[in-house]
């Protein structure tokens, strides 16, 4: 761009970056370029307002030959098996959780019982080694797991989407 507008790099980075503004003489160079732009609509000048998502369509376009069959089944079974996939991992991970908060449920009555067994002589590092294993045993998931199974729920609830529109393809 600098090569194009005859200035320096170092002067174009200044101009990304919002620390200067161009010159008349670097914007001659780009007047041609700009006629071949859309014109500015100010209701869409605002830079923080997100890109609006146009709906899908689900007719196609016209003049638009008909899918090769067999990409399309391919790609279902392919979202199939990547869905069995998320949901056996779906299932892990919610059966983890189930374990913890069994776990955590029951820790104060496992301590209770372990510290109401008498101390054995001849170990006498097993209590404190007991509580501490119960401890680590009711350990929480973390809250990565959390944020893991709401990915998987999106990506579940994706590759039904695709599979369901794959479907409607043919």
């Amino acid at each position: 761009m600098a090569l194009y507008l005859g200035v320096s790099p170092a002067f174009v980075h200044s101009v990304e970056i919002g620390r200067r503004k161009l010159t008349a003489t670097s914007l001659l160079p780009l007047l041609p370029l700009l006629r071949h732009l859309p014109p500015a609509d100010t209701a869409d000048a605002a830079p923080s307002s997100p890109t609006p998502v146009t709906p899908i369509s689900a007719a196609p376009p016209p003049g638009l030959p008909a899918p090769e069959a067999a990409e399309l089944d391919f790609r279902r079974r392919v979202c199939r098996q990547q869905a069995a996939k998320v949901a056996r991992e779906l299932a892990a991970l919610e059966a983890r959780a189930r374990v913890a908060a069994h776990w955590a449920e029951a820790l104060p009555a496992l301590r209770e019982a372990a510290a109401a067994v008498p101390p054995d002589p001849d170990n006498p590092d097993h209590a404190a080694w007991l509580l501490g294993w119960l401890t680590r045993q009711a350990r929480p998931l973390p809250a990565a797991a959390a944020t893991r199974w709401h990915l998987l729920r999106a990506r579940a609830a994706a590759l039904a989407a695709e599979q369901a529109a794959l479907s409607g393809a043919q």
